[in-house]
């Protein structure tokens, strides 16, 4: 059923189009779609068989996560992804969701890429830990480990054309060199106009294998943008879903737990809200295939051209001495050393670069359960005073 009419293309637009159609082919060889379903937000979604995706039946490992840990804070509430919210958007028992990517930056021109491959080795904007033409406000910590995990809290908020704004759990390794062998999987609640044609609310999942700006198939970037990340079969939606955010004020805040963990083959499985998601194969990576070396949980700000820092928000636009209700907060990062045992954040470093003036984060803080450990987070970019 068509719920979101598609734009009327420019010749030249129906060529681009026609490039992802044939990707598209390429990619679903093999797969045998049973349903497709748009969605209320115009997403295309492909329901296939199971059974004919490779590596989707591989079981997932034990969950790292307790009842406890799924249970929300008090006034908040387990985010629901637009498929969880609308079950009649649901296809047929014994098929596995895959969100048809967007590649309408692409397609509508609003990139100078040359062809559809061009797009996607070169235009594709990632999350990472640092980088050009980024800010940050976050946390990371040196430490040995399996599986990381977190709370994100994120809301609606303000998105400028061709920027990019998530709130991210990562498990890392950089290598010798960084920009060239850093390894990563991260998972990100976002709001993402660099890489989409709009700025809903989504989670997103990415990885790297030869540095945070080489992208590829099975090399690296966002799923469904690039391969590289097995569906798990049957999970309840994918990557790319829109999720519900919270809105400043109101009571109910909307959560959304990561889990990034680590099976005994190596392979690296992705969860959101106790759904494994699926998992990134270990043979896809050098360092990431022992073990990882660090964890991460932060808000990050892309803005191509920086020289008048974006009015996107970082979260819900406040800084985090709005608080609970009002600014954007990561609750209970954890992560699992190489023996099993789960650790908070020790000694820990702030991501960097940061300006204060534009967004900012509070000190990783000690409370009572569920409030273990967390952190606020945010700001309005360019619309402060002196964010510049």
């Amino acid at each position: 059923m068509r719920r979101v009419d598609p734009p009327q293309l420019t010749p030249e637009q129906q060529r681009r189009q026609a490039e992802v159609d044939q990707l598209l082919a390429e990619r679903y060889r093999g797969y045998q779609i049973v349903e497709t379903t748009q969605a209320y937000s115009g997403d295309i979604i492909d329901w296939v068989d199971s059974d004919t995706i490779p590596g989707a039946r591989l079981a997932p490992p034990p969950p790292p996560w307790s009842e406890k840990d799924l249970r929300p804070a008090s006034g908040a509430q387990l985010a629901r992804t637009e498929l969880e919210a609308y079950p009649e958007l649901r296809g047929p028992k014994g098929t596995t969701p895959i969100h048809r990517p967007d590649f309408s930056v692409y397609v509508m021109g609003e990139t100078d890429a040359q062809s559809l491959q061009d797009y996607i080795e070169n235009y594709q904007v990632s999350g990472q830990p640092a980088g050009q033409n980024r800010l940050y406000a976050g946390l990371i910590t040196t430490a040995a480990n399996k599986a990381i995990a977190g709370v994100i809290n994120q809301f609606q908020g303000d998105v400028e054309t061709g920027t990019l704004t998530l709130i991210e759990a990562a498990t890392l390794c950089r290598g010798w060199n960084e920009p060239t062998t850093l390894e990563m999987v991260g998972a990100v609640v976002s709001r993402d106009r660099a890489n989409f044609g709009n700025s809903q609310t989504r989670i997103q999942v990415e990885f790297f294998t030869h540095g945070p700006t080489t992208f590829g198939n099975n090399v690296g970037g966002w799923d469904t943008f690039v391969t590289g990340f097995v569906p798990a079969a049957g999970r309840p939606y994918g990557p790319n879903s829109v999720v519900l955010a919270s809105t400043p004020g109101l009571a109910t805040q909307q959560e959304s737990r990561f889990d990034i963990s680590q099976d005994a083959s190596s392979n690296w499985w992705v969860a959101h809200n106790g759904n494994w998601l699926g998992y990134y194969p270990a043979s896809l990576f050098n360092l990431l295939s022992i073990s990882a070396c660090e964890a991460a949980w932060y808000g990050e700000v892309y803005d191509p051209t920086p020289t008048d820092w974006t009015w996107t928000d970082m979260g819900s636009g406040q800084f985090d001495t709005a608080g609970y209700a009002f600014a954007s907060y990561v609750r209970n990062p954890t992560y699992l050393d190489l023996l099993g045992v789960g650790w908070y954040p020790g000694v820990h470093f702030a991501m960097g670069p940061v300006d204060a003036a534009c967004y900012t984060r509070s000190a990783l803080t000690t409370g009572a359960t569920p409030w273990d450990r967390f952190f606020y987070l945010g700001g309005p970019g360019g619309n402060a005073v002196g964010c510049n």
